[in-house]
């Protein structure tokens, strides 16, 4: 936070100092122009002269200024853009936009020097202009660095010197269990320093044990500013998913702990369990497995029976809310089945070829909607008794998200009066299920224990992304940072 509000001070000299120049450069120009109007007398003996020399300004000298004035206009705007909201596009427009204007001034410049400008410009002025452009270009150069170092691009370490710092790293891996039940090869993370696992810990166990930790690895750990205290030669955290809500971001940023996450590892595994939901439902396919097990066929006398309901996926709705990585996965499965794929997503996609809707709108128009946005206050509570009373009767919901993207308690009434045909949750608020869990027990539900990223392909995925980023961390060069 602290650098970040550097950053932005220093953005805001730069700006100041161009909006200056471009101020002062503008007054010489219209109080120029005004003393070269055909009926003005009021020009002092040496204007008069430098009048007589050189003539009055023809169309390419107008054209010069012209060119100025609009791309020190363009500068002016795009720095303050930089300032408003920290990046390297505007102060990149920023600094083309001065190297021109920086250009043209010096080429005028050089005019008044032979006393051949063909403008009246006061000279103590002009050159307030062009250095208070030079002190806003050389703050731009600074901020454009900063942010280059604070986007996470650094300089290549020697290799000796990333040997030598591997050999005296401490890493930590918390919550092993949730990574494997032994089929899982962590050499990757072994060969990046002195590696100690544990599985699920107390708070006072992780300061226990990552006291001197240099690099703690975790899932669900919960690593807040007080473990950061007490963890003084902590410098990195990585995280084994893709949220971090678990981690204190803000004490991370004060005490300079880089934070990355692991995205996109288990896109098709989610995708997946979506589908093994949706053909599950289409099917009753559970339902039938129970009968015959329980030996109705065999009670049956015609050779098939089909008490439960069977439908095809081709040509039914597909809501999906969010189009990031699993959002597009999906559709593409949707889309093979035949599906009518409806796209509901906060920023609107590029060249997406389904029709967008808004979250209202979804609901109300899917026979099935599954959930693929991160949670955050917009999308807390979602899925809720009033969108949920706007959907067919016959439709079916999917929350494969986070828990409380979904009212549990709307979800389980919607249920129990047959508002909606079914449902399938991945994810609860509360993890591990409690045993008063407002879901558990509910008709037409299925539920499973947060498994859908969980495929051994995703998995082995994973360790090998966490491990790549913390190798691009301590090769000086940090990848999928956290903001």
């Amino acid at each position: 936070m602290k650098s970040k509000r550097i950053v932005v001070i220093i953005a805001l000299i730069s700006a100041v100092c161009l909006t200056l120049s471009a101020c002062v450069y503008w007054y010489l120009n219209i109080k120029s122009m005004s003393k070269l109007l055909p009926d003005n007398k009021d020009l002092t003996e040496d204007e008069q002269i430098i009048i007589d020399k050189v003539g009055e300004p023809d169309w390419k000298t107008y054209l010069i200024t012209y060119f100025l004035m609009l791309f020190m206009l363009i500068a002016v705007i795009s720095i303050w853009a930089a300032v408003v909201n920290p990046g390297m596009k505007g102060s990149s427009v920023a600094m083309l936009s001065q190297i021109v204007s920086l250009g043209l001034l010096v080429l005028i410049y050089k005019d008044m020097r032979a006393n051949e400008s063909k403008f009246l410009y006061d000279g103590t002025l002009f050159k307030a202009s062009v250095v208070f452009m030079l002190l806003s270009f050389g703050s731009l150069i600074v901020y454009a660095l900063l942010l280059f170092k604070k986007n996470g691009t650094g300089k290549q370490k020697e290799l000796e010197d990333i040997t030598k710092e591997r050999e005296n790293t401490k890493i930590v891996v918390l919550d092993k269990c949730t990574l494997t039940v032994g089929d899982i090869d962590f050499s990757p993370l072994d060969a990046l320093g002195k590696t100690e696992y544990y599985d699920i810990l107390s708070k006072d166990e992780i300061i226990k044990h990552c006291s001197d930790a240099n690099v703690i690895l975790c899932n669900k750990a919960v690593i807040d500013k007080e473990i950061m205290e007490k963890c003084p030669e902590l410098k990195y955290i990585g995280l084994f998913a893709t949220g971090y809500n678990n981690i204190d971001i803000k004490s991370a940023s004060e005490r300079n702990i880089t934070v990355c996450n692991a995205p996109d590892y288990s896109t098709e595994s989610v995708a997946q369990l979506v589908f093994a939901y949706i053909l599950n439902h289409t099917t009753s396919l559970d339902k039938y497995n129970e009968s015959t097990h329980n030996g109705e066929w065999i009670k049956s006398r015609a050779f098939s029976y089909f008490p439960y309901p069977i439908n095809e996926l081709k040509g039914k709705t597909l809501c999906i809310i969010g189009y990031g990585a699993i959002g597009k996965q999906v559709a593409k499965l949707g889309d093979a089945f035949g599906m009518k794929i409806r796209i509901a997503t906060r920023t609107k996609p590029e060249n997406c070829p389904y029709p967008l809707l808004t979250v209202d709108e979804a609901f109300e128009q899917a026979d099935y909607l599954t959930v693929h946005c991160p949670l955050t206050e917009q999308t807390k509570g979602l899925i809720n008794e009033k969108r949920l009373k706007t959907m067919k009767p016959t439709a079916y919901v999917i929350n494969t998200a986070r828990g409380a993207v979904a009212d549990e308690r709307a979800l389980r009434d919607a249920l129990d009066k047959h508002i909606i045909s079914g449902a399938a949750c991945d994810v609860l608020t509360v993890e591990p299920m409690r045993e008063n869990d407002p879901l558990i027990g509910a008709e037409n539900l299925t539920l499973s224990p947060h498994i859908a990223w969980a495929s051994y392909e995703a998995r082995v995925r994973l360790i090998k992304l966490v491990a790549s980023n913390l190798k691009a961390y301590q090769n000086g060069l940090p990848v999928n940072t956290v903001k």
